[in-house]
């Protein structure tokens, strides 16, 4: 029978554990997700109330450096393993899911009650929530968690606990917005005026052996071109100022 108690729970989330000056892990990651930042910390640990595990007998495992989540619970000096080490323990949700969570493989059978021995697993489920804080130590220490917002335990002895995580609100690259449809007639008009007059030099020079000014390509029209577009202008003020003119005009009275 599992009783209600003040629980510890220690998650290493640390999959393979390796020795050199310091504690490391090697552990899978998820594209989009924040899963690197759970690891800057040696250990997390929560402190809450929940219907728990306890380990019954008094040979406790060893949890750091053998399992990657472990419970002591206030009513016990015992230590109840909660999940194994592995390499692989991010898994993404089901698609359409937000989230992910991670997945301890199960520990050794222990007596968690006077009627029950079991091999406990452990699963945490990771949610989007940008409001929440989670403050990770700096250099290797136990940080603590915030709150989680669900525990489960099943009669197959896996634990479940769900915490709200900004790592878990995925980061999609923003789709690249493609040029506009007057963008591209200009690059393709620009495009083609280059061509058009590095061809036409081309050939004015080498053919035609032209020099100067005349090595553009119909010279004479690009050269008028400006006073034809100053002379349109004029032209077009003219006709407005005309219309302005004539409605203005008054008539006598009869």
């Amino acid at each position: 029978m599992m009783h209600i108690r003040l629980a510890s729970v220690g998650l290493l989330l640390l999959c393979l554990i390796y020795h050199a000056s310091t504690q490391h892990a090697i552990c899978n990651s998820l594209e989009g997700y924040d899963t690197k930042f759970l690891l800057n910390a040696v250990q997390w640990r929560v402190t809450t109330d929940y219907q728990c595990l306890g380990h019954l007998a008094a040979n406790s495992p060893n949890c750091l450096n053998e399992y990657s989540a472990c419970q002591n619970s206030s009513a016990s000096t015992n230590i109840t393993a909660l999940g194994a080490l592995s390499t692989t323990v991010f898994y993404e949700n089901d698609p359409g899911e937000k989230g992910f969570y991670a997945l301890f493989a199960r520990a050794p059978n222990q007596t968690v009650s006077n009627t029950t021995t079991c091999a406990p697993s452990f699963k945490i489920k990771f949610r989007c929530n940008l409001q929440s804080h989670w403050f990770a130590p700096v250099g290797d220490e136990t940080a603590n968690t915030p709150q989680p917002t669900d525990i489960d335990v099943d009669d197959d002895c896996l634990t479940t606990m769900t915490f709200d995580f900004p790592g878990a609100c995925i980061h999609e690259d923003k789709p690249k917005k493609g040029l506009s449809g007057g963008s591209v007639f200009l690059l393709i008009l620009f495009s083609v005026l280059i061509a058009y007059f590095l061809v036409g030099v081309a050939y004015n020079g080498l053919y035609k052996h032209k020099s100067g000014v005349h090595l553009i390509p119909q010279a004479e029209f690009w050269i008028s071109l400006p006073l034809l577009a100053i002379e349109g202008c004029r032209t077009t003020l003219s006709i407005c100022s005309r219309s302005s003119s004539e409605s203005r005009a008054t008539y006598d009275s009869v």
